[in-house]
């Protein structure tokens, strides 16, 4: 599977951040399917080898490259407890000419980013959840860049692969708003060295009920994982920011 030095983040990441619109009221679960979108920017510093770059991508880059992109999450809670899972995969391509000294070079860049993230949760209160879990990253960018002169040319061509997982904590806060409104935030802060050396996340979104298992969602999400592996040429650094606004739908069943 491919991975990404990537971009969003894209995240991450992800979150309970599609939550269920109620608990259940006996010991029987209740379930939340979401599909979502993240107008993703990233922003922060890679590094290969010992040369270290700004990356600075914002969305209208991400829309206009995007290869293939997937965001899904799930939510089901029994009594005081809840499992939650949440996979964001990018694909993302882009081709750039006119480089180089002459102006006659050409570079494509492929960037792929999954990430998948399982959380336990247990209700401290009847609006504050304890939340502990894992979080997956699977990066992988491959570099190709082609000079024509002098004849026959040359393609000079570059690949770093990367995957880690993440250990999470954090808390999440749900309060209704009336009969239809609901307001969900939640932060966590992870890594502590065991993947990336850290890595935190926060989101918050209201859902508006459209019908009586449907759910409008909208809101905000951002995640940051500070990662560096190896030395030397073999060296990889990943410390960025990316996120910006979300909106998805819910089904509850």
């Amino acid at each position: 599977m491919r991975n990404s030095i990537s971009i969003c983040v894209s995240v991450s990441a992800v979150l309970v951040m599609l939550s269920a619109p109620a608990r259940a009221d006996d010991d029987g679960w209740q379930h939340t399917a979401v599909i979502y979108v993240i107008g993703t920017s990233i922003d922060g510093t890679v590094g290969i080898g010992p040369v270290d770059g700004d990356l600075d991508i914002g969305f209208d880059d991400v829309l206009d490259n995007l290869d293939a992109a997937f965001m899904a999450a799930y939510r089901g809670d029994a009594g005081r407890w809840a499992v939650s899972a949440d996979l964001i995969y990018l694909g993302l391509e882009k081709k750039k000419s006119g480089l180089g000294i002459t102006g006659n070079e050409s570079g494509q860049l492929d960037m792929d980013q999954l990430i998948f993230e399982v959380d336990g949760n247990y209700q401290l209160t009847e609006r504050l959840d304890a939340v502990a879990g894992l979080r997956y990253w699977d990066l992988e960018t491959k570099l190709k860049r082609t000079i024509p002169l002098p004849p026959p040319g040359m393609t000079l061509t570059g690949k770093v692969e990367e995957d880690w997982i993440d250990p999470v904590v954090g808390l999440r806060y749900e309060q209704p708003l009336g009969e239809k409104w609901l307001l969900v935030g939640r932060g966590d802060i992870g890594g502590f060295g065991v993947g990336s050396d850290f890595s935190w996340h926060v989101t918050a979104f209201v859902g508006l009920k459209v019908f009586k298992s449907g759910l409008v969602i909208a809101g905000v999400r951002y995640i940051g994982v500070d990662y560096e592996d190896g030395d030397g040429a073999g060296r990889f650094k990943y410390d960025v920011t990316e996120g910006g606004p979300t909106l998805g739908f819910a089904w509850t069943f």
